[in-house]
């Protein structure tokens, strides 16, 4: 009988997302990009962030990881992914009549210690 508790893992995985997602927010912003939107969803996916970077109108992709067990998080991104994200962000831009002088996709992966800041790793213009 399902009583409605949530499953753990999957709790455990939004935190650490969403935990992610507040770093590299924090990192981007830190190094002049303004934060736009978060958690941006369509039926054809989501975006993470959106971000201005000096004229240009970037979608931020963040995968955070508890450690490197299951590889570098970047790994994570494939070449679909990143073709996807971009569609996305091209509908992001004409549903907010965005006229960015350009649009890229970035990744930002966070690596999460419990005894250490955390790693970030950061790809401009994977697509």
């Amino acid at each position: 009988m399902n009583t409605g508790s949530a499953n753990p893992a999957a709790t455990h995985n939004q935190r650490l997302g969403s935990r992610g997602e507040a770093i590299a927010a924090r990192y981007l912003e830190e190094r002049g990009y303004r934060i736009i939107d978060r958690n941006w969803r369509t039926r054809h996916g989501e975006l993470d962030l959106v971000v201005e970077d000096r004229g240009t109108l970037v979608a931020v992709e963040v995968k955070t990881r508890s450690g490197s067990g299951y590889g570098h998080p970047l790994e994570a991104i494939t070449t679909r992914k990143a073709g996807r994200l971009k569609r996305l962000l091209l509908d992001w831009a004409r549903v907010h009549d965005s006229h960015a002088l350009g649009l890229r996709v970035d990744a930002v992966g966070i690596t999460v210690h419990h005894d250490a800041a955390p790693r970030i790793d950061h790809l401009r213009g994977i697509l």
